[in-house]
């Protein structure tokens, strides 16, 4: 018989006759570290009381106590200690009221030949429960602290049904629904009149509810119609554990906090360039008067040449500030009119047709009605579907499809990217648009891991939305939203800021 070396580091043995305790010692010799013997239940609770046990194996009838008296008195001073009781009856009674009296097990001391074999077996077992006792208690211990973290986040976390019940729900998941005036716990219950597109988002939202395949995470944005500050990223991911109600789990972020910095820093930027503009081009100007006028002397003149570069140069930083070429800086300057979409998007699957042949990915489009008009910054919207279309078309397989999708919808005009591609793990949805994030499955695919952070950026600044669909080996959907009234200040610009 094999075992896996010391399953007891510190054993005590109460046993009042020095035969069986030899016998005894030899068959538990080479499964414990160090052995004490005591002939008596008083002996045993004084060393109890100085020295920490692993084990405690015990004759059931000693000198001072005999039967369950012994082992409630040995369990007065351990009773955490895993105790076996030895005994010479061969009746099954004794080993159970034993067992009652707070014994671990029981063993018969019967001293043939097979003793030996079986004393440790007997060992083995105690130490499998213990063992697997402890990892339950383990288990039980993370689950607790887990349930603790989850219900004191702040962002809200649920398991719900199919039909939008919800089974299980923390505090900030209570939150979210009482900000959109729903008292019970489903999410179908939000009111469409309390969220922006709130027709369209809750039809999408009960379709992938409903229809969100095994594996398959969704993300969007809810926006409350009367403060668009009250705003929130949901993520639902469909359980892969093949139940029949195919479990949902929800995370929803409150962003409130975000997009009232994002409209603090786009007003503090367009107030603070406005205000310098002007004055920075009244001193250029008037330094170009100064120099046309005959009186002025060579000394001033350099002097008003050196006005007029400096501040000529500061109007083209605030410029260079607000325009495409720093996006990844941080700000960049849009001016979104009434656009047909159908220029805009043949510039650019024209300019991937030659990628996508070269990899063998079929690329389509398909137009809902052929006229469709949106208020869109062009050259923004050309570089959200670039960078769509680059990973569409970079991370699908050879034979692969990539569709574009444009449609009209209540309020704004959709476009949609569908791949068959790789799709993602629900944890990598989590930060899909966070500045340089990588899929780790794309680590050898070159990329500087800020396209979508600028998708994100822009269509953020246009006041749209993304929504996000994949399930691994399947592929992913990109649903962008572009609103018909973009947030323009009075010059009829948007901001696109870097708030990461």
């Amino acid at each position: 018989m094999e075992h896996q070396g010391v399953l007891f580091a510190n054993v005590l043995l109460v046993e009042d006759e020095p035969a069986h305790a030899l016998l005894i010692e030899r068959g538990v010799r080479s499964l414990v570290g160090a052995l004490v013997t005591r002939t008596t239940v008083a002996k045993a609770r004084e060393a109890i009381s100085s020295d920490t046990f692993d084990l405690i194996i015990s004759d059931l009838n000693l000198p001072d106590l005999r039967s369950e008296e012994a082992v409630r008195a040995i369990r007065e001073v351990a009773p955490r200690v895993p105790l076996l009781v030895l005994t010479s009856s061969s009746t099954l009674g004794d080993g159970i009221a034993a067992m009652r009296a707070g014994a671990s097990d029981f063993l018969v001391k019967n001293f043939d030949a097979s003793f030996r074999e079986v004393l440790q077996l007997v060992l083995s077992r105690l130490r499998g429960v213990l063992d697997a006792e402890r990892e339950r208690a383990q288990v039980t211990r993370d689950r607790d602290l887990l349930r603790e973290a989850i219900e004191n986040s702040n962002d809200g976390l649920a398991v719900a049904f199919r039909d939008g019940q919800v089974r299980y729900c923390n505090s900030g998941f209570h939150n979210f629904l009482s900000s959109f005036g729903v008292a019970g716990l489903s999410l179908l219950d939000i009111s469409p009149e309390s969220v922006v597109r709130g027709e369209e988002v809750l039809q999408k939202l009960r379709e992938q509810i409903r229809d969100l395949e095994a594996g398959a995470i969704w993300t969007t944005e809810l926006v409350h119609a009367r403060d668009d500050e009250v705003a929130f990223d949901i993520s639902i991911f469909a359980s892969r554990d093949g139940s029949s109600d195919r479990p949902l789990v929800l995370w929803i972020r409150d962003i409130r906090e975000r997009k009232r910095r994002e409209r603090f820093q786009r007003e503090i930027l367009s107030t603070t360039t406005h205000d310098l503009k002007g004055p920075l081009g009244a001193i250029s100007v008037s330094c170009d008067v100064l120099l046309e006028s005959p009186s002025a002397d060579e000394r001033s003149h350099a002097l008003l040449e050196r006005i007029s570069t400096a501040a000529s140069g500061a109007i083209h930083l605030i410029e260079e500030c607000l325009s495409m070429r720093r996006i990844e800086e941080g700000a960049f300057v849009m001016h979104p009119v009434l656009n047909e979409m159908a220029p805009v998007i043949e510039r650019v699957v024209e300019s991937f047709a030659l990628t996508a042949k070269t990899r063998s990915v079929a690329l389509s489009v398909e137009w809902e009605e052929r006229y469709v008009m949106g208020c869109i910054d062009p050259l923004g919207c050309e570089r959200v579907i670039s960078n769509l279309l680059s990973n569409a078309i970079k991370f699908s397989q050879k034979g692969g499809e990539v569709v574009l999708r444009i449609a009209r919808r209540a309020g704004g005009v959709v476009i949609t990217v569908r791949d068959k591609g790789s799709g993602m793990e629900p944890s990598e949805a989590q930060g899909l648009f966070h500045r340089y994030a990588r899929l780790s499955s794309h680590s050898r695919v070159a990329g500087s891991g800020l396209g979508l952070f600028i998708v994100k950026c822009i269509v953020s600044a246009h006041g749209g939305a993304i929504d996000v669909t994949s399930a691994v080996g399947k592929g992913t959907t990109f649903d962008v939203f572009f609103p018909d009234r973009p947030p323009c200040n009075e010059r009829g610009e948007i901001l696109c800021l870097d708030f990461a």
